[in-house]
Formats: C-alpha cells, sequence, structure tokens
C-alpha cells in the first residue's frame, strides 16, 4: 500500500493545497495530512482551527488528517521538519510529497547533503554569532553560498530541505518527492486572478475584511465551513487579539526564566519584555523589538514559547503521540492496518493519551497552547471548548465531506 503523506499548514487551505494533495492521490493509495495545530511557524495563531482546516482538507481530497502537535508546529524549519517526518515514518508511511520552490529534487538533495557536511558544519559554527545576522538566516546564505546559488533560498525550498536532512538522520525508508508550487511567491501579497495568490496575501485579505475576494481559489464547500466559523466566533484567529493578556504575562514574567525558554535565550526575552512595557499592543511589541538580528518570525516564537513555558529540550524530545483530526473510510482503514506497527499513538481529543513522562508534557504544553489559542479567536473561547472537539468522520464514500459537515451544523 502506497501512503503518501504531506507536512502541511494550511494556513488557510487554498488552490495551492488543493494542487498537491491532488498530485499525491495520483500516486498514492491513502493521502495522509500531517497539519500543525493551533499555532504555526511564524509563531502567529493559526487563522482558522485544526478541526475546520482538518475538515477542508478531506473535502480536497485527504483521507487522514492528524495533528503536527504544539510546540513543533510552532518552530523553526529543521525542528518543524524532524516532527513531522518522526511522526510520518514511526506510522509506517511510505512516501513524502512537498511543495518547492525550484520542484528539483536532485538539487534539494545536493543542498541537504551540504548541510550535513563537516565543512558546512564547522563554518557554520565559525561564524554564529558574528556580525548583526540571525542564526537562521547565516544559515542559509551560508548554504546557498557554499551551493554557489546565486538567488536566495526560498521559503519552501527551504523547508524541503530541511525535510530531506530529517529522513537522512531518521535512516527511515521514507521516499521524498518534490512538487513544484504553482501560483505567487511566498511573500506576494496581492490578489491576481491569473494566478493562485500565496496564504499571506488570503490572509492580508481577510484580515481587512476583503473575504469577499478570495472565493476565486476556494472551493464553494470551504467557503461554507469559513462563514460557519465566522458565525460562531471562531475564524478568522489573530494573535493580535490575545494582545492584552499577552502584554500583561510578558510585563510580570520573572527574567531569570528567560534563558530556560526556548528561542528566548541570548537576550531575546529580556529584549521582549522591555518592549511590553512600552507598547500597547502586539504589533508595536514587535516593532520595538524587532532587529536584523532577530526577525519578526523568530521574536514571535519566542514570544509564544515564553507565554506557554516550551523549554529547548520540549523541542528536541521526539512527538510522544499525534491526535487525530479527520477521517475517510480510506484512512480510517489505514489506520487499523497500521495499529499493531505503527510506533507512535494516534489518539482522539478525549482519550488515548499514553501514560509516559513525554506524552504527558506534550499533553500538558498542548493545554497551554489551547488555552492561548482560546484568547485569539474573535470570540474568546473556553479552552476545554477546543481540547473536546472530537474527530470529524466524512461518510463512507471516499471524501464524501458532506456528513461531517453537516454534524458540525448541528452542534
Amino acid at each position: 500500500m502506497r501512503t503518501g503523506a504531506v507536512i502541511c499548514e494550511c494556513n488557510p487551505p487554498h488552490a495551492g493545497h488543493a494542487y498537491l494533495i491532488e498530485q499525491v492521490k495520483k500516486a498514492s493509495d491513502c493521502v495522509i495530512c500531517l497539519l500543525s495545530g493551533p499555532f504555526v511557524q511564524r509563531g502567529e495563531a493559526a487563522i482558522l482551527s485544526p478541526s475546520a482546516r482538518a475538515e477542508i482538507l478531506l473535502g480536497m481530497g485527504a483521507d487522514l488528517v492528524l495533528e503536527l502537535p504544539f510546540p513543533y508546529a510552532a518552530s523553526s524549519a529543521e525542528t518543524f521538519a524532524a516532527a513531522g517526518v518522526s511522526i510520518v515514518s514511526r506510522l509506517g508511511v511510505t512516501d513524502l510529497w512537498f511543495g518547492s520552490e525550484s520542484g528539483d529534487l536532485a538539487q534539494l538533495s545536493r543542498l541537504a547533503a551540504t548541510a550535513q557536511s563537516p565543512a558546512f558544519r564547522a563554518e557554520y559554527a565559525k561564524r554564529s554569532g558574528e556580525g548583526n545576522i540571525g542564526t537562521a538566516a547565516l544559515y542559509f546564505q551560508l548554504l546557498a553560498d557554499f551551493c554557489g546559488q546565486q538567488k536566495p533560498l526560498s521559503p519552501n525550498d527551504i523547508l524541503a530541505i530541511a525535510y530531506l536532512r530529517a529522513i537522512e538522520n531518521e535512516q527511515k525508508n521514507l521516499t521524498p518527492h518534490a512538487v513544484k508550487r504553482i501560483g505567487a511567491d511566498d511573500h506576494d501579497l496581492t490578489l491576481n486572478e491569473q494566478t493562485v495568490p500565496s496564504a499571506a496575501a488570503l490572509r492580508k485579505a481577510i484580515f481587512e475584511g476583503k473575504i469577499h475576494t478570495i472565493p476565486p481559489w476556494m472551493p464553494e464547500f470551504e467557503q461554507k465551513i469559513l462563514q460557519r466559523e465566522a458565525g460562531a466566533g471562531r475564524f478568522p484567529a489573530s494573535l493580535q487579539a490575545a494582545s492584552s493578556a499577552v502584554l500583561w504575562s510578558l510585563r510580570q514574567m520573572p527574567t531569570e526564566d528567560f534563558s530556560e525558554v526556548a528561542e528566548a535565550g541570548g537576550g531575546v526575552g529580556n529584549r521582549l519584555q522591555a518592549a511590553a512595557n512600552e507598547a500597547t499592543d502586539l504589533n508595536a511589541l514587535l516593532a520595538l523589538a524587532a532587529t536584523k538580528k532577530y526577525p519578526n518570525a523568530r521574536l514571535r516564537r519566542a514570544l509564544l514559547f515564553l507565554l506557554t513555558g516550551v523549554k529547548r529540550e520540549d523541542l528536541f524530545a521526539p512527538p510522544a503521540y499525534t491526535r487525530l483530526l479527520a477521517a475517510n473510510q480510506t484512512g480510517r482503514s489505514f489506520l487499523a492496518s497500521v495499529r499493531k506497527t505503527a510506533d507512535i499513538p494516534v489518539v482522539t481529543a478525549n482519550a488515548g493519551v499514553p501514560d509516559l513522562l513525554a506524552a504527558q508534557r506534550q499533553e500538558e504544553l498542548a493545554k497551554k497552547a489551547a488555552s492561548l489559542y482560546a484568547l485569539c479567536l474573535p470570540r474568546p473561547a473556553s479552552p476545554a471548548e477546543l481540547l473536546r472537539q472530537n474527530p470529524i468522520v466524512a461518510g463512507k464514500a471516499q471524501n464524501e465531506c458532506a456528513p461531517a459537515l453537516d454534524k458540525r451544523e448541528k452542534e
């Protein structure tokens, strides 16, 4: 059985994601999406809940949607990829698919091999901390220089390299596939009917109240889900909505704890706290704290980890379990087939977390993330409401999403 996995954020899902799933489906018996939870890689709240995004992915052709848990989903490319590859390989998935600006697997593999080489690692270690450049920026600039790249590496190519490195480190029989991205560049914030816009452009339109402009890039069933979630006060979510809680928490936080928190060392935590004492909202805080060395995404992740107490060792510990978000009959059959062979538990929202220290710590962080995300909604909710959501189970026909949607509407 060929099982194709996609590790994704889908913030929000759009035509580009549907295209990638379509390519995976042509070569796979079962399509699995490992989806970011309530917070995403840039340290921002997902604009739409994991449950709603999973429902949309099921309608786009996925057979099974599992959660890439917090804090891995809100981490740097290397940690994000390592956790995702760990989960899908331990489930027994045969193929990993990913979008890439280049779509050139051979070139991406050469870049990944260079990043693993002793010469590259030595030079990176030597230059880390030098000058006014962040460690991530230095890493990718140096990698491009080593490989003679004329242009800076693009975001999805960076993530693709991280996937390939993680596969090599896992030493698992996971076959990678690069699919050339369609549509606008990740940083393009314009909406153009001639091409698929970036997720960033769609988020911008949504936050500007221009949701009526995005239907061409979303199927009708997704538009109905967005309308339902907006009506329930669950969309669009943003960390900016929790500004007052964020500022208060950061202002009173003991500075001696900063060195223990992931991405908050080296003065980052102190810089954020100093900015919080002057700022009146989250955007002002980030503007005050940002430098070339500490870009916005790095500061957002540090802030998120400070608020939830994520320590450096939490990011290096392998995921202890993954949560079932949605499945159709094909997805359920896959789970049944690997029940005895999978090396990682698949739990529901309400049961199944292993009675192990690593799993209990992951669950503790998941609860803290849910508590914060509940304040990021247009209509603040109880975190218990988010945590007790059951998986969406589609009808017997493959990709028949309507029964799941009907169930949500009746609740």
